[in-house]
This record gives C-alpha cells, sequence and structure tokens, in this order.
C-alpha cells in the first residue's frame, strides 16, 4: 500500500484492530525508510492529517487513538530508538501504553509517597519546544519548581531559542537539546535520545528521588509517551486528555496541575526573561509623547492559516493611524515574516522610521515605527505599549506576560476548544476575536476598532 492508502487505513479502522495495527507500523516504517522522498512525504500527512489533529483535539477519547497510533510507530521496525526503548524494558507497544496511563494521573503533578519537596535536589522542566507553548505552560512549571523546591537547583531543557527566553538568569540554568519540527520521524524521535542524555548528565551524582523531571506534555516525548527518567522523578502533565468540560486555557490548567507542596497556584503565572534594551527602546520612545502606542506582530510561525493576509494588515494599519495611534511594528522570526513586513511598510502612506538604536529622535515622531530582536527584547519594549495587537503566535503569549491590553486574532483554530486552550494567560486584559479566514478580515476589523476606541476612552482620550 501507498502512504496515502496507508493514512486511510488507520483513520477508517478501529482502534486496535488488525488493520489499524498493521497500517500505524508500516506507515512508521514508511517515514522511516532510507528512500528520504518517501520519508518525507510519509512524515509529512503522518503529522498533518493523524498527530497534529488527533493530539490538539484535547478530546480524550482521540488522544487515547493517538497514544495507540504511536506505540506502534516508535517500536515499527525501521525504528532509531526501539533497542534503547527494548533495554528499557518496553519491547511492545502495550508495555509504552501501560506506563503511558500511569504516569499521566489526569494531568495531575505530584511527588511520589515518601519524598518530600525538601529533598528534591535538581528540578527540570523539559521544552515543549515550540515558543509559545512554552512561555504558556513550560514558563508555569518553571515558575512552580523555583517556589516549591527551594533547596533545589532549576533548570530547563530544550532548544536554544527557547532556554534564552526562559532561563537566562541565575534563577535558573539551562541545558541545549535541539529538535526539529519539520525534521523526518527519525530526526524527531532522535531527539529523545539526546534528551535522556542531556538528562542523565544533568543528574549525575543525585540519587533517586533527590531530582524531579517535569515533562509539560512535550514533543521531545511525543507527548509523554516515551521515557525520559525513572516513573518516580517524573512528573506528566497530560494537558490534551483533559476533560472537555474543563474550562480555562493550558496556563491556568498547567498551575492548577501543580499538587506539590501547599502553594496559591497564582503564584505560577508564565513569565519570560525581559531584555532590557529593548525597555530602554520603548521607554525612549514613550517619552513626552502624546498618542497611544499600539505593537503589532504579525507573525505566523510559517503556518498561514493562522493569519488573515497582506489586505487585512494593510487596512489595520490604517485604522491604527485613523484612530491616532502610534505603530510599532515587530519584524518577526525568518525569511518570510521579514518579506511580509517590508512588503506593509513599502506601502504604508505615512511617516516610518526604524527603531534600531535608542537615540532615534525620528522614532518618536513617525507614525510607523519598525523594531527587530528577539522575542526577549519584544517583551522589554512592551512596557511602552498600550495596546498590543497579534495573531495566535508566541509573541501573544509574550505580550500577556506584561499584564497589557491584548487584541488577538485568532485564526485557524481546528475547534473551538483548542482556541480556549490557547488562549493566552490574563483573561482580564486579552480580547480574542475569531476568525475562519481571509474572507472574515472586515469583521475582523470591525471588532478591532471597538476595542481600539474603548481602550483610547480607558485612557481618557476620548474623541
Amino acid at each position: 500500500m501507498n502512504v496515502r492508502e496507508l493514512v486511510r487505513g488507520v483513520l477508517e479502522s478501529k482502534q486496535g484492530s488488525k488493520r489499524f495495527v498493521a497500517c500505524s507500523g508500516a506507515l512508521g516504517n514508511a517515514a522511516m525508510a532510507k528512500d528520504r522522498v518517501l520519508a518525507k512525504e510519509a512524515t509529512q500527512v503522518m503529522f498533518q492529517q493523524i498527530v497534529e489533529p488527533w493530539s490538539d483535539s484535547f478530546d480524550p477519547p482521540l488522544v487515547d487513538r493517538y497514544v495507540r497510533f504511536m506505540s506502534e510507530v516508535v517500536l515499527a521496525r525501521r525504528s532509531p530508538i526501539a533497542a534503547k526503548l527494548a533495554e528499557l524494558g518496553f519491547s511492545r507497544p502495550e508495555q509504552l501504553r501501560e506506563r503511558y496511563q500511569r504516569v499521566c494521573k489526569k494531568g495531575r503533578i505530584g511527588l511520589p509517597v515518601g519524598i518530600d519537596d525538601r529533598d528534591i535536589k535538581k528540578a527540570i522542566v523539559i521544552s515543549r519546544v515550540t515558543l509559545g507553548a512554552d512561555v504558556s505552560v513550560s514558563s508555569v512549571f518553571l515558575n512552580a519548581a523555583h517556589h516549591t523546591f527551594r533547596l533545589a537547583d532549576i533548570e530547563f531543557v530544550g532548544p536554544k531559542k527557547n532556554a534564552f527566553l526562559l532561563a537566562n538568569g541565575h534563577a535558573v540554568g539551562r541545558r541545549l537539546v535541539s529538535y526539529s519540527r519539520s525534521g523526518l520521524l527519525a530526526h524527531r524521535l532522535r531527539a529523545w535520545l539526546r534528551l535522556r542524555q542531556a538528562l542523565e548528565e544533568s543528574v549525575n551524582g543525585l540519587e533517586p528521588g533527590q531530582w524531579f523531571v517535569i515533562d509539560p506534555d512535550s514533543r521531545f516525548t511525543q507527548l509523554g509517551l516515551l521515557p525520559v527518567t525513572d516513573d518516580e522523578c517524573y512528573g506528566f502533565f497530560g494537558s490534551r486528555d483533559r476533560s472537555r468540560d474543563v474550562d480555562g486555557p493550558l496556563a491556568s490548567l498547567a498551575a492548577e496541575a501543580w499538587q506539590v507542596g501547599c502553594y496559591d497556584p497564582s503564584l505560577f503565572e508564565p513569565s519570560v526573561v525581559v531584555q532590557h534594551a529593548g525597555r530602554a527602546k520603548g521607554l525612549y520612545l514613550c517619552a513626552g509623547r502624546a498618542k497611544l502606542i499600539a505593537a503589532l506582530s504579525l507573525g505566523v510561525g510559517g503556518r498561514q492559516s493562522k493569519g488573515l493576509g497582506s489586505d487585512f494588515e494593510k487596512a489595520l494599519l490604517a485604522l491604527l493611524r485613523r484612530l491616532d495611534f502610534q505603530i510599532v511594528l515587530d519584524y518577526g522570526a525568518g525569511k518570510e515574516e521579514r518579506l511580509a513586513v517590508e512588503g506593509l511598510v513599502a506601502s504604508f502612506p505615512g511617516s516610518v522610521a526604524h527603531l534600531a538604536t535608542v537615540r532615534d529622535p525620528r522614532a518618536r515622531e513617525a507614525d510607523l515605527v519598525t523594531i527587530r530582536g528577539t522575542l526577549g527584547a519584544l517583551a522589554g519594549w512592551l512596557h511602552a505599549a498600550d495596546v498590543f495587537i497579534g495573531y495566535d503566535s508566541a509573541a501573544v503569549h509574550v505580550a500577556a506576560t506584561r499584564q497589557k491590553p491584548i487584541i488577538e486574532v485568532f485564526a485557524g483554530a481546528p475547534t473551538e476548544l483548542f482556541r480556549k486552550r490557547w488562549t493566552p494567560s490574563g483573561s482580564d486584559s486579552v480580547r480574542v476575536i475569531p476568525a475562519d479566514g481571509q474572507g472574515d478580515g472586515p469583521r475582523v476589523l470591525a471588532r478591532i476598532e471597538q476595542e481600539l476606541v474603548r481602550i483610547r476612552e480607558e485612557q481618557g482620550l476620548r474623541e
């Protein structure tokens, strides 16, 4: 059977049936084939049509189906991690599934009986890989570990960008491990081997019961399926199989899931490391100003379904100018986002400046100011903004940590529950405007105008 037939076999067959098992294993082997063309096709189709829809559903039956599927895949004949899993006592898919059910604990994280929080010498939080998820979820667990394990070293393990955004200070250490979200399946699975090695090095010299690894539903572990340490030293946040009736964004659910010690979950808010150079630029820009500042980040992380297109974005800039906001536009990340911003700047009818240095007098007077830098710099700059506007992205989660009014245009959500789960924390300051595609632009723009007028009124700037 070809890749499409294998995918159809997985989607249409009964969970656990012979056809389901056979098609799952065969699709896994195709995604790990030596033929790179075949491996690329199988990997892309597998994640786009099976893994992401099932795991992003936040529906327990579909999440269970994902676990069934992926347990067959990671132990397929060509798997680069099958030998290591067998060495750890997981030579059969059902053994992985049994362990997953054992550690899931309905999304709760707690220490085993007999271990006190004062026994912990090192607490480690694994990255979820995507920046927005690490801000919204992983940073909550870093803060919880910091408040709870007061005698322990706290460490974040994950990609470089994420580590510098969440753990670039003395309070939290960092250990760098990469994961390719666009890589072949075999490459993604090998990241688990590198993660295990990094964790072993991190806890070297400690006894079991002296360290605690927190898995926030990481891609490194294929959403908790792959073991990284002893169960008694491991806490897993099953963010995707919570009841559909449980309300709230993931940041709130993560705080509520922490069952170690007697601490107020409100202490465990998402946070990022602020780069002071960005804050200095923002404060310089707003000194002596007469206008409110609207900060924009229109990046979508390569997922075009999250955006509403250049015509909407041009109209948004025109609306902000008409309402007399000074616009600060972030260049985003990568070549594609940079070119999109350059196109918007080229067509903008007002005055434009680039805030490259702190002392740039043109920036104070310009209608549109562009900024370029890291998310940490953006976080620092947002101290000066009066409102942040953006799509569902890492930038909007960073903005939410600054406790500023946020207007989020949330397009491309597969379900309403998905949109609810990924709404940034700080619901009092976040206005989410759902969108179904580029045809929704005029309606969304009208909603944004209502919110901007309200923000102006709250600032005492009635027209």
